[in-house]
């Protein structure tokens, strides 16, 4: 969503914090999430930002961590694997 103050991400149609953003993502990449940020940023500038919109989700399909057969739904945990996510970027 834009906002006074930039872009921000949504949660039940209102903004929220760039810290809370940043306290989720701790909480669930731990020490790795440096490494992960990086891998995305890497994703993120191998394509134009239009190609980049159109091709999220298939990107995603790409990377996506594996879960439990029996689990369903979002924020199912699984592993996210740094080199698939590293295979979905344009050489």
């Amino acid at each position: 969503m834009h906002t006074k103050d930039g872009l921000r991400a949504v949660r039940q149609g209102k903004p929220i914090t760039p810290a809370s953003v940043e306290r989720y993502l701790g909480s669930k990449f731990g020490e790795d999430l440096e490494e992960v940020r990086q891998a995305m940023t890497g994703l993120a500038h191998s394509l134009p930002a239009a190609d980049l919109a159109r091709q999220a989700f298939r990107l995603y399909e790409v990377f996506r961590p594996e879960v439990k057969a029996d689990t369903a739904g979002w924020g199912a945990e699984g592993g996210l694997d740094l080199a698939k996510l590293a295979s979905a970027a344009r050489p």
